[in-house]
């Protein structure tokens, strides 16, 4: 593994720590400890630059605080001036964290996140027969300080460097365990948890030899044609997470299943023909945006935030085809994005948005009826459907004309336009509720 240096300098310089705590104070300018900061943000900067250089600086206490979205987790958040060294820190080391990690990793990474491991986890579902789905108990709390430390110092090799690193890992809040556990809500506990399982995914990939594998933080997706495979992989992860990284598989969520049963991962249900939120997400955003209305009709909060919190859930819903979770007059949209049998023969146009329509068998549609075609049923303020009249695929903010029909298959990379007809490669059989 190649290690590097004179990284230190760089942390510390003017411009990286000014561009540091223009990414911490972003959207927080107001709060009391970010505006006095930034009142005195040339002193104050001076002045924790001094403290990193001669090596006087120390953390500042966490606030702590509880969240339930959906299983109760404990926050910790560092003191304003602590993020301002995180984000320096992680603007210089994480490109090159970034190096040894893997493609499929798709945790806290540009151009990755959840929402295209999903789009992932759905094109591997239609390619292999089996999955397996895994993740680690406890796995914030569980990290071991020690082999976390070594994996960096195998990294960078910069004495003042390692300093700083080891007093951010081992600088834990009240009431954790000794030598264990990185903060929740810390950058750097992102890109340290990431790699943390970086030597896992390479284990898994030249010595398991998975059909197909992928990552999101501690949460594992392979695929196989072989169900005995898969059972075998599991077994030797979980020996193979105790004996290297002291962690331990979660038994509970351990499964392994076909692949036409669909997967429960990262909040959604992933079939090979199509992509379902769990129900308890859907009731989680329901709730949200009840709450945000009773805040904003009290006067609690101003109608741009409350636009933003609406524009935040209708972000993925809208990635994924789902459509807007409410419409332009303030009522939340109705409509069900299940795959509906029958309805019209006619499906190559988005006006025939309420049947998923069987396949014409004839040379011009050239689909063998071999499956359906999903599309969302959801009307907006005019009673139209929300499907454009072009099925096109939206990637890296370009638009390009849908491939061929007579492909049978859509791949994981291109991100479908809302309310795209997505083509199911499988059977009939398979195209459920």
């Amino acid at each position: 593994m190649k290690s590097y240096g004179n990284i230190f300098a760089g942390i510390v310089g003017h411009d990286n720590l000014a561009q540091a705590l223009k990414r911490a104070a972003k959207g927080k300018q107001e709060r009391p400890g970010v505006k006095g900061f930034l009142e005195q943000s040339e002193k104050e900067l001076d002045r924790l630059r001094r403290e990193l250089v001669d090596g006087s600086y120390r953390p500042g206490p966490f606030r702590q605080f509880h969240i339930c979205d959906p299983k109760p987790r404990l926050i910790r958040c560092a003191d304003f001036r602590d993020r301002i060294v995180h984000h320096a820190v992680c603007m210089r080391i994480a490109p090159l964290i970034e190096r040894s990690l893997i493609f499929h990793n798709y945790a806290c990474r540009q151009t990755k996140g959840s929402h295209r491991a999903v789009l992932a986890a759905r094109a591997n579902s239609r390619r292999f027969a089996y999955w397996l789905r895994t993740d680690i108990l406890h796995y914030y709390e569980n990290i071991d300080h020690d082999i976390l430390l070594d994996q960096l110092f195998r990294l960078f090799r910069e004495a003042k460097l390692k300093e700083l690193l080891r007093m951010i890992v081992d600088h834990s809040p009240v009431g954790v365990r000794p030598g264990k556990g990185l903060p929740i809500g810390s950058l750097t506990s992102q890109w340290f948890a990431n790699l943390y399982l970086n030597s896992i995914d390479h284990w898994i990939l030249q010595k398991m030899i998975p059909k197909a594998y992928l990552r999101y933080m501690d949460d594992f997706a392979l695929w196989s044609d072989s169900k005995d495979h898969l059972f075998a992989i599991a077994a030797e992860l979980q020996y193979r997470l105790t004996t290297t990284l002291h962690l331990e598989q979660k038994r509970k969520a351990t499964l392994v299943a076909p692949s036409s049963e669909g997967m429960p991962f990262l909040g959604y249900r992933i079939y090979p023909g199509m992509v379902r939120e769990r129900a308890a997400r859907v009731r989680r955003r329901q709730t949200l945006l009840c709450r945000r209305e009773q805040q904003f009709l009290r006067g609690d909060i101003s109608e741009m935030q409350l636009q933003a919190s609406v524009r935040s859930m209708a972000g993925p819903r809208w990635f994924f085809g789902f459509g807007a979770p409410i419409n332009d007059q303030g009522r939340r949209s109705r409509g069900s994005h299940r795959v509906n049998r029958g309805g019209s023969w006619r499906n190559d146009h988005a006006s025939y948005f309420r049947g998923a329509n069987r396949n014409r068998n004839d040379p011009g549609n050239r689909n063998d009826n071999l499956g359906f075609r999903l599309v969302s049923t959801t009307l907006d303020q005019d009673h139209k459907p929300s499907n454009p009249p072009i099925p096109v695929f939206r990637h890296v903010g370009t638009e390009t004309p849908l491939p061929d029909a007579a492909s049978h298959s859509v791949s994981a990379g291109p991100t479908p336009h809302p309310g795209i007809f997505i083509k199911i490669a499988t059977g009939a059989n398979h195209a459920m509720d």
